[in-house]
């Protein structure tokens, strides 16, 4: 069994879930970024001591172009790499003679160096490497080969890094630029995920401390990832449920110049405390509640909060008055809307950080098809937990 699993691991690796696209593309970012380091080498080496210097960049080539998010491909590990470890190799090329102990001794220093340094990147042994074994016109260049070309060739390719991996769509470098690249609705599920299962960032990077060893993942790529699949993970167990599935359809709507009075009524007569107002379109323009009610008569006067509500309802007499008369009055211009093809996970945080209470529904058009309140919430989860798995 254990045998038979090993041989499928080692001849049949687990399918990427990267598309063809994507593939397609880092190779030409590499295309680029290769040709312009072998255009500007080629101006302090000859022809045949090109391979040896291009290689270690061609290596640098795949992290930036293929993995452009993970640790070992950020623009420290990348430049403090290459350079730490073209230091080491000058040195060790100068003091030690014997070629096959500089090389052993040139990428174990080169290592141990950027360990500490923290700028940990593979093809910086390479770089080392090349020093000691790239043949005397390398070796004679002595620290000079830091500027040129090691130095000269790390800013063509971290400079190409930064404008194509940001150019190209879906991408972004370096990685800390992910919270610039995400769409807040993402934000607020990754985060909603995040605080409901219990597990930050600090528990993470714990996590990464225990197993001691270098782990080519960033802690935000692991929180996102974990967020990701956690947000999928609720769909999954909760089904395809949208807000269009659950909200009340037959909604009572008014218009800018319905009286207030007349909304009270409506109040009373459906036993609901919210009313959105529309346009001639049923556009949401604003929605009425209890509480705007509450906040016309909230001012003391020496009279009983129900003497004042009735006053304030009554219509006014004459022909001009200084109160608020129609639902455009007393409205709440800022509503929050949802559209009813959305997911009803993203009523949660609606409902728990924005305080809404009473959410119009909307349609693509914008146009008012329901209403949602956290009791539509309940009823759906309470049926979809005694529903059959």
């Amino acid at each position: 069994m254990l045998q038979r699993d090993f041989l499928k691991a080692l001849f049949f690796p687990p399918k990427d879930s990267v598309s063809l696209g994507e593939k397609a593309l880092s190779g030409l970012a590499a295309l680029g970024g290769i040709g312009l380091v072998m255009l500007a080498s080629s101006f302090f080496l000859e022809g045949k001591d090109l391979p040896w210097v291009v290689a270690s960049m061609g290596a640098s080539a795949v992290l930036l172009f293929a993995v452009p998010l993970g640790p070992l491909s950020q623009p420290w590990p990348f430049a403090g790499g290459h350079l730490v470890s073209g230091l080491v190799g000058v040195t060790v090329a100068g003091l030690v003679q014997d070629p096959v102990l500089a090389a052993a001794l040139a990428v174990s220093l080169a290592v141990f160096l950027m360990y500490l340094t923290g700028c940990l990147h593979p093809p910086g042994g390479a770089t080392a490497l090349t020093v000691v074994v790239g043949g005397d016109a390398i070796r004679s260049m002595g620290y000079e080969y830091l500027l040129t070309p090691v130095l000269l060739n790390v800013v063509i390719m971290l400079g190409w890094a930064l404008l194509i991996n940001n150019l190209l769509p879906n991408r972004y470098y370096p990685n800390t630029l992910q919270r610039l690249k995400e769409t807040a609705a993402n934000r607020v599920e990754a985060d909603e995920s995040g605080v409901r299962l219990g597990i930050v960032k600090e528990d993470l990077e714990f996590a990464l401390g225990e197993m001691n060893e270098y782990v080519d993942v960033s802690c935000e790529d692991l929180s996102r990832i974990y967020s990701l699949a956690a947000v999928h993970a609720k769909q999954r167990r909760m089904g395809e449920l949208l807000c269009g599935d659950i909200m009340t359809r037959e909604v009572i709507s008014a218009e800018y110049g319905d009286k207030v009075e007349d909304l009270w009524k409506l109040m009373g007569q459906h036993k609901i405390h919210g009313i959105p107002v529309v346009d001639s379109r049923r556009h949401v323009i604003g929605i009425v509640t209890i509480a705007d009610f509450l906040n016309q008569v909230k001012a003391e006067d020496g009279r009983p909060l129900a003497a004042r509500l009735r006053a304030f309802l009554k219509p006014s007499s004459g022909s001009s008055t200084d109160k608020p008369e129609y639902a455009g009055h007393v409205m709440t211009a800022q509503v929050v809307t949802i559209r009813e093809d959305q997911h009803i996970l993203d009523l949660f945080p609606v409902f728990s950080e924005k305080g809404v209470r009473h959410l119009p529904v909307v349609d693509a058009s914008s146009c008012l098809v329901g209403m949602l309140t956290p009791a539509n919430l309940l009823v759906a989860l309470q049926a979809e937990m005694l529903s059959p798995t």
